[in-house]
């Protein structure tokens, strides 16, 4: 009997590390557990992805859906001209310079691998600092993208989510990147909770589906004709400024204010020059 119970813990185990995964996720690019990007199964039967029985052969033949090739220069024309509106006068980017970077790369060539019936899913970090540089907090955007149609298609399905560090401290203690968020990455099918903050576009090309507020298109044909912005170039060719000397410039200038403590000062220079 404990023979028998043996061989079947064996084979139970030579099965597990035989067998494929049964997930379907192809990573494109991953930089943690929860920033990353990656082409998925999406919610629509691949044989019924339009409204009549159209299979995946004959979109594919086509040349009406995935896979396909876009530049990544044209995505990057696309994504740097989305804008969220914050008052009358006042916009910002959807994405981050880096994240609009990574992003429009991966895509292009996860569009060159992916089927009809699958997504390219994204969910990016960016850090935002307060209290002068000395303070940073993590913020997370996630969604999807596919070709269709001739339309290169954006659904945002959660923007800006705050990283939970005492949840992460919990379940993470040493710090390991081992907690993964359970990301809403928006759906082609309406959302009971969309992404829903105004948008403004720099391109003309750029839309919104109608009666959608999380789901921006662009068609690719009109996008490639659009000379790169001046200002993605310049960006692009910057050179990188070195945060560490702002962070002692700030604190420095705290200190003289009277904002911060002699001690709180020494803690923080001696963090900082720990970075060195």
């Amino acid at each position: 009997m404990m023979r028998l119970m043996l061989r079947i813990q064996v084979i139970i185990i030579m099965v597990f590390f035989s067998t494929p995964s049964f997930s379907s996720d192809t990573i494109l690019w991953r930089e943690s557990e929860n920033s990353l990007i990656k082409i998925q199964d999406n919610n629509i039967d691949g044989k019924k992805l339009k409204n009549g029985d159209i299979a995946e052969s004959e979109l594919t033949e086509n040349l009406t859906s995935q896979p396909v090739e876009i530049d990544e220069q044209d995505i990057l024309k696309f994504l740097s001209s989305i804008k969220i509106i914050k008052n009358k006068s006042t916009t910002e980017p959807l994405f981050t310079e880096k994240q609009q970077n990574n992003l429009a790369k991966y895509l292009s060539i996860g569009l060159k691998k992916a089927k009809p019936h699958q997504d390219i899913l994204f969910s990016l970090a960016k850090e935002k600092r307060t209290l002068g540089g000395l303070k940073k907090q993590t913020y997370f955007i996630a969604g999807r993208a596919f070709f269709n149609e001739g339309l290169l298609n954006l659904i945002i399905g959660e923007h800006n989510r705050v990283a939970n560090s005492a949840y992460e401290m919990a379940y993470d203690p040493t710090n390991q990147g081992l907690v993964e968020y359970d990301f809403n990455y928006g759906e082609r099918v309406v959302s009971k909770f969309p992404f829903n903050e105004k948008l403004a576009f720099t391109l003309s090309g750029v839309t919104m589906k109608p009666t959608r507020t999380d789901w921006v298109t662009v068609n690719v044909a009109e996008l490639h004709k659009t000379p790169l912005s001046p200002d993605i170039v310049k960006e692009a060719l910057k050179p990188n400024e070195d945060p560490l000397i702002e962070r002692f410039k700030t604190l420095e200038k705290l200190r003289k204010e009277g904002l911060i403590t002699e001690e709180e000062y020494e803690q923080k220079r001696k963090a900082l020059l720990s970075n060195l």
